[in-house]
C-alpha cells in the first residue's frame, strides 16, 4: 500500500468515509489515558510478580508504593497525560491545527514546575534548550530515542484525525510535529505516528482485530511495523498475559507501543484492558496511559466505570477541554461554522484545578 492509498474496508468503505469519531469519544480517549497513566503511576518500574505480591490486582487508584520515593497522590497522572492535554490546548485554541509554539510555552512551564520530576531526562534537557531559544523544533536526529511517553503525544493527533475526511500525508505531518517539540529521531515519529492512527482507528470504529495489521501497513516498515504485524499474528491465538510478555513493557516505545496494542485489542471493556496493562508491570503508567487511551476512544467516556472517573485528580479540567477539543476538530475538518469575527482574541482554555 502506498503513502497515498487510502485502505478499503468490508462493504467497501474507505477510510474517508468512516463514522466521525463523537464528543464521547474525545473525553473517553483523554479521560482513559489520564486513568491509566494514574492507575500505573504509583507501581511504574515494578514487574509482574511484584506487584502481585505486593497489591493483589491493581483495580483501583493507589498513592506512592515505592519506600521513600516522592509522594504521588490516588488518581493522579504523569507527564503523558499532562504533556497530551498541552497539544489539545494547542489544538483547541488554534481550531485544530498545531500551534507548537502554544504547545511548547505549555511545556515549558510543566518543566519549570513539580510536573518535571515525571519527565524523562531527555524531555527536560531539549525543554531547557528551548527555554533559552524559544525554538520549538529540534533537528534531526538518526539515533535519537523513542520512548512511550513521547508516542503519547499521538494520541490528541489520532483524536483531531478522527474528524473528517482523512488525510494521511497530514497526520503524519502532526506526529513528527508533535516529536519534535523535543525528539528528533525517526523511530519516535514512527512511534507517535502509530498511536495517531490506532486511536483514529479505535475512534471511527475499525474492528480491534485489525488494529495492528492496518497500523504496521501504514507505517510501512521500519522495526515498529514488524512488531505489530507478528503481534497481529500472535493475539489471536495467545493469553493476553502471555502477548504482553512477549511484547514486553518497558518504556521503549517499541515494547510499551505492541503492549498498548495488546492489551487495547484483546480486552473490549475499558477497565480489563487498562487494569491488564498496568499489573503486567515496567512503564505501568505508560502503557496504562497508552492503553486506556485507546480503549476510551473505542468505548467513549460512556464506557469508563464512574469510580475510576470521580477518583481521578484533574477530571474536570479534562470533561472542560473534551468538548471544546472536539468542537475545535470539527472546525478544522470544516463541519461547523464560526460566524464571529476572526480578528480579536480567541477563548483560552478553561483554567487547570
Amino acid at each position: 500500500m502506498s503513502v497515498n492509498d487510502e485502505p478499503v474496508f468490508a462493504g467497501g468503505l474507505g477510510m474517508s468515509e468512516m463514522p466521525d469519531a463523537t464528543e464521547n469519544q474525545f473525553l473517553g480517549a483523554l479521560l482513559g489515558m489520564a486513568i491509566g497513566d494514574a492507575l500505573g503511576a504509583p507501581v511504574s518500574g515494578m514487574d509482574r510478580t511484584e506487584i502481585a505480591a505486593r497489591f493483589g490486582t491493581i483495580d483501583r487508584f493507589l498513592g506512592r508504593a515505592q519506600p521513600g520515593a516522592e509522594e504521588i497522590h490516588p488518581g493522579e497522572f504523569t507527564d503523558e497525560t499532562e504533556i497530551a492535554l498541552c497539544i489539545v490546548e494547542s489544538m483547541t485554541a488554534n481550531r485544530g491545527d498545531l500551534d507548537l509554539d502554544t504547545a511548547g510555552v505549555r511545556m515549558l512551564h510543566l518543566a519549570a514546575g513539580p510536573s518535571r520530576r515525571w519527565m524523562h531526562p531527555a524531555t527536560a534537557a531539549a525543554l531547557d534548550v528551548a527555554a533559552d531559544t524559544l525554538e520549538f523544533s529540534v533537528p534531526l536526529h538518526e539515533d535519537g530515542p523513542a520512548t512511550g511517553d513521547v508516542a503519547a503525544r499521538g494520541v490528541p493527533v489520532g483524536l483531531v484525525h478522527a474528524v473528517g475526511r482523512f488525510d494521511a500525508a497530514r497526520l503524519r505531518a502532526d506526529a513528527e510535529a508533535v516529536v519534535r517539540l523535543t525528539h528528533g529521531g525517526p523511530a519516535a515519529f514512527n512511534a507517535a505516528t502509530a498511536i495517531a492512527y490506532l486511536v483514529r482507528l479505535a475512534a471511527t470504529g475499525k474492528p480491534r482485530e485489525t488494529w495492528a495489521r492496518e497500523t504496521a501497513e501504514f507505517l510501512g516498515g521500519g522495526e515498529l511495523a514488524e512488531r505489530l504485524t507478528e503481534l497481529d499474528q500472535l493475539a489471536a491465538n495467545t493469553t493476553l498475559p502471555d502477548v504482553l510478555d512477549w511484547t514486553g513493557t518497558g518504556l521503549d516505545a517499541i515494547e510499551s507501543v505492541p503492549a498498548a496494542f495488546a492489551a487495547a485489542m484483546t480486552e473490549p471493556v475499558f477497565e480489563n484492558a487498562v487494569f491488564a496493562a498496568v499489573n503486567a508491570g515496567g512503564a505501568a503508567d505508560t502503557v496504562g496511559a497508552l492503553t486506556g487511551a485507546v480503549a476510551g476512544a473505542a468505548g467513549g467516556a460512556s464506557g469508563i466505570p464512574q469510580d475510576l472517573i470521580d477518583g481521578l485528580e484533574g477530571r474536570i479540567y479534562v470533561s472542560l477541554a473534551a468538548p471544546w477539543f472536539h468542537k475545535a476538530a470539527r472546525q478544522r475538518a470544516g463541519h461547523l461554522i464560526d460566524l464571529r469575527p476572526v480578528h480579536g482574541p480567541r477563548p483560552d482554555m478553561p483554567p487547570r484545578q
